[in-house]
Parts: C-alpha cells; sequence; structure tokens
C-alpha cells in the first residue's frame, strides 16, 4: 500500500475518534471519553507505517 491510503486510514480513525468523544461526553460517563483516544492512537501508528513505505 502506499502513503496515500495508510493516510487515508489514519484520518478515518481520527474523524472517528473526534465522533467517539462528543458522543461518549453527550451520552457517556466523563471517565469514558478517555477511550476515543485509542483510535487516535492506532491512526498515529499507521500514520507512521505509511511514512515508512514513501
Amino acid at each position: 500500500m502506499n502513503y496515500k491510503v495508510y493516510h487515508l486510514i489514519a484520518v478515518v480513525l481520527a474523524v472517528i475518534s473526534i465522533v467517539l468523544a462528543v458522543v461518549l461526553l453527550i451520552w457517556g460517563e466523563k471517565g469514558t471519553v478517555f477511550f476515543a483516544i485509542i483510535p487516535v492512537l492506532i491512526a498515529g501508528a499507521i500514520e507512521r507505517m505509511g511514512k515508512k513505505t514513501k
């Protein structure tokens, strides 16, 4: 896979994380918002993998 595919996957995960954080903030308990950090960490790892394929 090339860099653009990795970047697209990372961006999608970041958007999912934002939506998840807002939903958990509105309907969930305040402590559960930290679960929204997990997709951001995965997105960062995927972005780094994509930079290695350049």
